[in-house]
């Protein structure tokens, strides 16, 4: 558990009121022809008096990094951009849920545009008598059939939350792991402690090696939409995904170059039939989302 201590150390707080942060290493395999390419990244489950938010740590440090990265740009009137960013990561949605109530939202892209989806769907759950260690925590079983996928979990009683990771949530504890039946999606239990709530901050180096503060925020309000209405700009962005590109080329007053393979491509025809392949392809090899019914 050492790494894991030194990896929510990262994060330094302005005091404010404590929440609780729990940190799960989710596993996963974006291709399901391909089950032992198995990608690895730390999420956390922030958990409020209010609610809770579920996102990835790689993704809140790129944002945090990009956002931090516009604001002295707005500052000093630069228009010379030149920002090259971190790894996001692969996990590049967020889930809100809010208490009492346990209203759930996913936030997500697609392409260049942010939506969010409030879930209509109820997790039903079956719990099951067995139990086992999970840490120092004894966690009982439960299963549900959620998404388009058959989930088996793992919660405890011994901490006072009724939450879990992704949209997962009802079950009377908190869960600690979860994997689906296809063994490519799978949650395990990394720590957990608290952390004073309202301004995150990470530490990173710039260029130089000098310590500087990263401030987290947003990219702005993502659109609400419905499942249904998620679930047909998916299938359209996957039918063509160079769509929104394709029309705001064809105003003619815009410009943009392209390297491929270290050639410089200027000519729209050429830049889109790239862009096209590229992202058909990344589509293609990303066929094993979480949630199959919502992205089919």
């Amino acid at each position: 558990m050492k790494h894991l201590h030194l990896l929510l150390l990262l994060l330094s707080i302005s005091i404010f009121g404590q929440g609780t942060r729990i940190a799960y290493e989710y596993e996963f395999a974006p291709n399901i022809n391909q089950k032992d390419s198995i990608k690895k990244e730390t999420v956390f489950l922030d958990i409020r008096k209010d609610g809770s938010k579920f996102y990835s740590q790689k993704k809140f440090l790129a944002d945090s990094l990009r956002d931090e990265y516009m604001k002295k740009m707005r500052a000093t009137g630069s228009t010379n951009f030149n920002f090259k960013g971190t790894n996001p990561g692969a996990v590049k949605y967020t889930v809100e849920k809010s208490y009492p109530d346990f209203n759930i939202v996913l936030k997500t892209p697609i392409n260049t545009n942010n939506y969010a989806i409030k879930n209509e769907k109820s997790i039903v759950w079956k719990i099951n008598p067995e139990t086992k260690k999970i840490d120092k925590f004894t966690a009982q079983k439960a299963t549900t059939e959620f998404g388009g996928r058959s989930w088996t979990a793992w919660f405890t009683q011994e901490l006072p939350f009724q939450d879990g990771p992704y949209k997962f949530s009802g079950l009377p504890g908190l869960i600690l792991e979860m994997q689906d039946a296809t063994g490519t999606h799978a949650y395990k239990f990394l720590g957990i402690k608290k952390f004073d709530d309202v301004e995150i901050k990470e530490s990173a180096n710039d260029s130089n090696g000098r310590a500087t503060v990263i401030i987290g925020g947003s990219k702005g309000k993502p659109l609400d939409v419905t499942e249904a209405k998620f679930t047909q700009l998916w299938k359209e962005y996957k039918n063509d995904p160079v769509k929104d590109m394709r029309q705001m080329l064809s105003q003619g007053n815009v410009k943009i170059k392209m390297n491929m393979d270290g050639k410089e491509i200027t000519d729209t025809n050429d830049i889109i039939r790239n862009m096209e392949k590229s992202q058909k392809e990344s589509i293609k090899n990303d066929n094993n989302p979480i949630e199959p019914s919502l992205f089919p």
